[in-house]
């Protein structure tokens, strides 16, 4: 199945973490709201919005802005990216946009096109931002 839930032990407290995989054979458009990690190996077009983490894997796209707790790429993400703690570009990352966080790596061999914002921590308490829409 190509997009769904999937609930795995965490590493020493047996309770389950749940994660949400987007395979490469799919596209999303429209904006995703979420509390759980996101595992991107396809495309999103639209806006990302999670308290979770999200990974980009090699193949994955996203054409939109990201807001999460913490944001790994290895893909490539097309729009501006908050996030509350660490934002890290792998060699094989490639970013357009800007990019606020509270620590950012960037891989020597990652492209980066776009202003970086260190920053202290910002919220993304998805419940919270869904409440303050007009």
């Amino acid at each position: 199945m190509p997009l769904f839930k999937d609930q795995r032990p965490t590493a020493g407290n047996g309770a389950a973490d749940s994660m949400t995989l987007i395979d490469q054979d799919v596209t999303l458009v429209g904006e995703i709201v979420s509390e759980e990690n996101i595992r991107l190996r396809g495309r999103i077009e639209g806006n990302v919005l999670t308290s979770g983490s999200v990974v980009i894997e090699p193949h994955g796209f996203v054409r939109g802005d990201i807001t999460a707790e913490n944001l790994i790429v290895e893909g490539s993400v097309e729009g501006r990216v908050v996030v509350a703690r660490k934002f890290e570009l792998r060699p094989t990352g490639r970013m357009r946009g800007d990019i606020r966080a509270s620590v950012v790596a960037i891989a020597e061999e990652a492209f980066l096109q776009g202003k970086v914002l260190a920053t202290e921590k910002i919220s993304t308490n998805t419940r919270k931002r869904r409440l303050d829409r007009p």
